[in-house]
């Protein structure tokens, strides 16, 4: 092994073991607790009953509702990454859209979605195909914006270097701008991911009849509390991983951070 690989890799056991070193500890120390106060399994299970609850019932009643949500948070979120980075281009290229669309975009953002998922079962249905819409909707809205960010912070003088070299408008977006403004659309593709689970999530809650969230309510209303747990930490781990990726497509191509 290449001493550049060993320090890769004692870099990478440095930055896992205190997160896992963490986990061991809070899992320990809730198994204790639940275990000498007596604490009911029906308000709060110990890990150990979580984690054999699900391993037991996750292929048969966990892995389609798992399934499902991953269809809509993928649809939503996928669909969402190249809308929202086309939008900011486009808008980038005009002082009157920015500022006709921004105000519209922000409430986009900022509107939490769930009040709008009764009306918007009333014009769809219920069908599991439309659920990714919502989440569509507020990705795109939310890489748009950081997007828009990283356009807008450019150093005047790299601009200036490229109108030096007579760079047109379109090399200058695609050689310019649109490198320096990756740092900020990683952001918001970060957190795109954060909105397409919340939005999936959130319309299993309130129409779904399969989902994560429908399990959650489902496991809970029939005091299994263990599975609805299993639930829970998959929908968590679910959106780390997503996060994992981001990150490392983030270390692949904006080499320059690191």
């Amino acid at each position: 092994m290449t001493e550049d690989k060993k320090t890769k890799l004692r870099r990478y056991v440095e930055n896992l073991y205190p997160p896992l070193l963490t986990l061991v500890f809070l899992l320990v120390g809730w198994e204790c607790i639940v275990r000498t106060f007596h604490v009911s399994k029906v308000v709060l299970p110990p890990p150990s009953d979580i984690i054999r609850e699900t391993t037991r019932y996750f292929s048969s009643d966990i892995l389609p509702g798992w399934l499902v949500t991953v269809r809509t948070m993928s649809v939503g979120y996928l669909s969402g990454v190249p809308a929202g980075i086309i939008l900011a281009s486009v808008m980038s290229q005009s002082r009157f859209l920015i500022k006709a669309l921004v105000p519209y975009i922000v409430l986009l953002v900022t509107l939490p979605m769930m009040v709008v998922v009764p009306i918007f079962m009333v014009w769809a249905g219920y069908d599991v195909k439309y659920r990714a819409i919502l989440s569509f909707v507020q990705v795109t809205a939310i890489i748009a914006l950081n997007t828009l960010s990283g356009f807008r912070n450019i150093s005047q003088s790299k601009l200036d270097l490229a109108a030096g070299y007579g760079a047109t408008r379109l090399q200058t977006f695609l050689k310019v701008i649109f490198p320096n403004a990756l740092p900020e659309v990683f952001q918001g593709l970060r957190l795109g991911c954060t909105f397409s689970i919340l939005n999936a999530i959130g319309i299993e809650f309130i129409a779904g009849k399969i989902g994560m969230g429908f399990s959650v309510q489902y496991f809970s209303s029939m005091l299994k509390t263990a599975i609805a747990f299993g639930c829970i930490f998959t929908v968590g781990l679910t959106g780390r991983l997503m996060f994992m990726i981001v990150e490392i497509l983030q270390k692949l191509i904006v080499t320059w951070e690191r």
